[in-house]
């Protein structure tokens, strides 16, 4: 009986043993960088290079990115920054700063830590430019416990744009609190719903009006805005639209989507005072909006603003989209349509000015600059024959001159 208690207790303590080892180690954070209010950077072996009043990131950040000082760049280059929530300020935190862009980073949340957790915090900021970061996995169990999980929080602060970031699984996408006059412009705000069953949201507003929401996703969360007193514009009048509402079809089944301009016929209304006017049907694709609104650029290398000594003039162009048509117009005259590069035949001397026009295949036209250009093409020497009979009318023309002139003399001597 002893020996099977004794074998027992050998195997619980294997076990025991077993589990802890199997288990994974979490490395603590390797580095917590801050940018100082002077332009330095702690500690200085950072993983940081510094080109100007650029900081561009050289390799992944366990740990925590701090900006003291205003009027820079901090460019991500698409490395991780790898948060674990312990700090209130942000994985990557802003504070009382102005004209810095924040761009090119990913941004990811190691489940478990307490507290709350930010992805990137702004904090009594203004012109701050958050652009093309991906944020994800602000979300924990620890949010049962009053924590803040969020991927880009703004307090306090105005006039700071958040354009073209990805923020996937987050507690809450974005978040302001007594912020006026932000724009929010082509974002991806995607939440998880079934997160642990707690409560998500997709875009926050408490006590801060005035700010404009348009051309983002925003799908996948418990509620896709919320607001608490606060004002704001949430789309872009029309054509070019509002957001896209994940949960749109299921709260209006009889609006209408057919429309060419690709926005519904019925607001999407998040309460009295905040509503999005028009709708995307479809999920906001920057780059075919670009497209389709976006005139065509059109890059003149020949003529230049120089003398030709010829009266054919080489025109020479490019377009940086597909077009349907192009023409040009040389001094304000009736277009010529033309196929693409192409002579400008026949032209007289002087001074000429030439714009080029084409329409793209969305219907947008666009015109080059006026390129000013000379033709000053010599005149031809005399042929031999031209010469003969130039010197025959110098011959008949003095020949007359000088009969003339005794004529005249006769005439005064009688």
């Amino acid at each position: 009986m002893k020996k099977f208690a004794a074998a027992n207790l050998f195997l619980i303590i294997l076990l025991a043993l077993g589990g802890i080892c199997i288990l994974p180690v979490k490395a603590q954070s390797n580095v917590d960088i801050i940018i100082n209010a002077d332009g330095s950077v702690t500690p200085s072996t950072a993983p940081i290079q510094k080109t100007g009043n650029t900081y561009t990131l050289t390799s992944n950040v366990d740990g925590s990115i701090t900006v003291n000082r205003s009027s820079i760049v901090l460019d991500g280059s698409g490395y991780k920054l790898l948060g674990e929530g312990y700090t209130p300020s942000g994985d990557l935190s802003l504070n009382e700063v102005a004209n810095v862009t924040v761009k090119n980073f990913e941004i990811l949340f190691s489940y478990g830590a307490s507290g709350q957790a930010i992805g990137i915090q702004l904090t009594d900021t203004s012109n701050v430019l958050v652009a093309n970061n991906t944020i994800s996995g602000f979300e924990s169990v620890e949010a049962w416990n009053g924590g803040s999980y969020t991927g880009i929080d703004v307090e306090g602060g105005a006039s700071n744009i958040i354009t073209g970031n990805n923020l996937t699984y987050n507690l809450y996408g974005i978040s302001f609190a007594n912020s006026a006059h932000n724009q929010v412009i082509g974002n991806n705000i995607v939440g998880d719903v079934n997160f642990k069953d707690l409560y998500s949201t997709g875009i926050y507003f408490a006590g801060a009006s005035n700010n404009t929401i348009y051309h983002n996703n925003i799908l996948n969360s418990t509620t896709q805005a919320e607001v608490s007193d606060s004002v704001n514009v949430w789309d872009d009048g029309y054509p070019n639209g509002g957001n896209y509402w994940g949960d749109y079809w299921t709260k209006n089944p009889n609006a209408d989507g057919s429309a060419k301009s690709g926005i519904a016929n019925i607001p999407c209304v998040i309460d009295s005072q905040n509503k999005d006017r028009y709708p995307l049907v479809k999920p906001f694709n920057a780059t075919l909006y670009s497209l389709e609104t976006i005139p065509p650029k059109i890059t003149v290398q020949s003529p230049i603003d120089k003398k030709y000594n010829e009266s054919n003039v080489p025109l020479i162009f490019a377009v940086d989209k597909a077009v349907d048509w192009i023409g040009y117009s040389v001094d304000e005259k009736q277009n010529v349509t033309i196929m693409g590069n192409s002579t400008i035949a026949n032209m007289t001397n002087g001074l000429h000015n030439l714009v080029i026009y084409v329409n793209d295949t969305f219907g947008d036209i666009g015109m080059s600059q006026t390129v000013s250009f000379t033709v000053a093409k010599p005149e031809p020497f005399p042929t031999a024959a031209d010469a003969v009979i130039g010197t025959a009318i110098v011959i008949v023309a003095a020949a007359v001159l000088l009969v003339y002139s005794r004529k005249h003399r006769q005439v005064k001597i009688g």
